[in-house]
């Protein structure tokens, strides 16, 4: 049997969780640690904010957004990959995206997770039109259309005189 380390108490009497841990024989700090990961896999968005510490409107400064924005974030079920990964950074953590196939294997993907900064492209900010948009192909059909009318309006005419 292992020798237990001499325990030093929380204020609350407590034994930190890193003191426990080390007591643990090897086969029972594998099952933990297994445990911890397959929980922390399954944590949203906003479990995570919460287990580094922080707020919606901490993060909504450093994401450049409203805190409403960041709630959206964290609620979403469906996502851009860019909008996830800055979501990590903000965290101070770093997207890595690995394809799981049948018989084990993983395969990291860096081409999606991980492009630099420079290499992202910007999208431009949408501008808000006053009315809608016709383009000019739109342009010329109506025309077409209103000179087909005409025209055969004007035929009706001349084949009921």
């Amino acid at each position: 049997m292992q020798q237990r380390s001499p325990s030093r108490t929380t204020s609350t009497g407590v034994r930190p969780f890193s003191e426990l841990v080390a007591d643990f024989d090897p086969e029972t700090r594998a099952r933990v640690d297994a445990r911890v990961r397959e929980t922390v896999a399954r944590l949203r968005l906003a479990d995570i904010r919460e287990a580094i510490g922080q707020t919606q409107l901490v993060m909504a400064a450093k994401l450049k957004l409203g805190q409403a924005s960041v709630s959206k974030i964290e609620s979403a079920t469906d996502m851009y990959l860019s909008t996830l990964r800055r979501y990590i950074e903000a965290l101070g953590g770093e997207l890595v995206i690995s394809a799981k196939f049948p018989e084990g294997t993983v395969i990291p993907i860096d081409s999606l997770s991980s492009v630099p900064k420079k290499a992202r492209k910007q999208m431009p900010a949408k501008k808000k039109s006053s009315g809608a948009r016709v383009s000019k192909s739109s342009k010329v059909s109506k025309a077409k259309i209103a000179n087909t009318k005409v025209a055969n309006t004007t035929s009706r005419q001349r084949s009921a005189r």
